[in-house]
């Protein structure tokens, strides 16, 4: 069949060598100098892992949520289909790990690795390279969206809960840190279109800059403090298979079912096949949820990602 999108006539090698070179060698190098550094340096990686938490990822949400500039009701399908995305791919990756007899610990972690994908630093360079301009916009909002339900949701399920503590435990515990404050400040910003003075907004600004290296040089310093025989080789084969495979597949059948766009279902599989984003990894460790288990399977799906993208991306364009 013709390929149905008339600004999509050529993916060949180059886009995947442009994927490897500019997106996912710079994600690898950063991990592999923590990686490499972590034994010299001996760093506290609780400490660092912490400072994340409490400091650098709420600067980093407050910034961002309240200097969005996307105009809210142009991109309603884009969060409405976002929002049904993540509910249907949380809910396949828990019953696959109940299914395959992932242990209770690990299955919150599973689920969410299923969902979320690293569509802020490796998603928006590939969409630079291979979709128009103007889809930009669309997955800066799935990015946003994305790392709310993770600062949300994810935390509430990650959070551990002690013996008679039940779920409201879990909702009080993810409230102790100020992430989720900071996506509320950032939003109610964002809707009464208040700027932060300088004096605040630049510090805040600069504080959240550094949060992407340091989430990538921390994972690093993470598989250094692990052993080799620590890597659960089951649970990560079956996340491989859900992240890469099963997540954009399930993602198109939504869109068929829902009528979304030829455009949008292009965007959004492409987007759901992209490697685990770094940020499950940082409340992995906030609360001990399997966190080397998670910087071995981040690794290893951006590892391969070049190639499942791209596969994808050819899929849905000859389609």
């Amino acid at each position: 069949m013709g390929c149905r999108n008339p600004w999509a006539r050529e993916i060949d090698l180059d886009l995947f060598l442009d994927i490897l070179f500019k997106v996912t060698l710079p994600i690898v190098a950063l991990v592999a100098l923590g990686t490499v550094l972590q034994p010299r340096l001996k760093l506290d990686v609780p400490g660092l892992n912490r400072l994340q938490v409490f400091v650098v990822l709420p600067c980093f949400l407050l910034h961002y949520l309240s200097s969005a500039k996307q105009p809210i009701a142009a991109l309603l399908p884009t969060i409405g289909f976002s929002l049904l995305q993540f509910a249907v791919l949380i809910l396949i990756g828990w019953l696959a790990a109940i299914v395959f007899r992932v242990g209770p610990t690990l299955r919150p972690v599973m689920a969410l690795a299923t969902m979320y994908a690293n569509i802020g630093f490796f998603g928006i360079p590939v969409v630079q390279l291979a979709f128009p301009p103007e889809y930009i916009l669309h997955q800066s909002v799935m990015t946003s969206l994305i790392s709310i339900v993770i600062v949300t949701v994810g935390v509430w399920l990650l959070a551990p809960a002690e013996r008679g503590g039940g779920p409201f435990l879990r909702l009080r515990q993810a409230f102790e840190t100020p992430v989720i404050p900071a996506v509320a400040a950032g939003l109610l910003l964002r809707g009464f279109e208040v700027t932060l003075p300088p004096v605040i907004g630049m510090p805040v600004q600069m504080m959240g800059s550094i949060f992407t290296p340091l989430a990538l040089f921390t994972l690093g310093c993470q598989l250094a403090a692990g052993a080799r025989g620590e890597w659960k080789f089951g649970p990560l084969a079956l996340i491989m298979v859900l992240k890469l495979l099963v997540a954009p597949a399930v993602t198109w059948a939504l869109a068929i079912a829902v009528g979304l766009p030829d455009d949008l279902t292009d965007l959004f599989v492409v987007a759901a096949a992209a490697p685990v984003g770094v940020l499950l990894a940082v409340f992995c460790a906030e609360f001990n949820r399997e966190p080397r288990f998670l910087a071995s399977a981040i690794l290893v799906t951006t590892l391969v990602s070049p190639l499942v993208v791209t596969a994808w991306l050819l899929l849905v364009r000859m389609m």
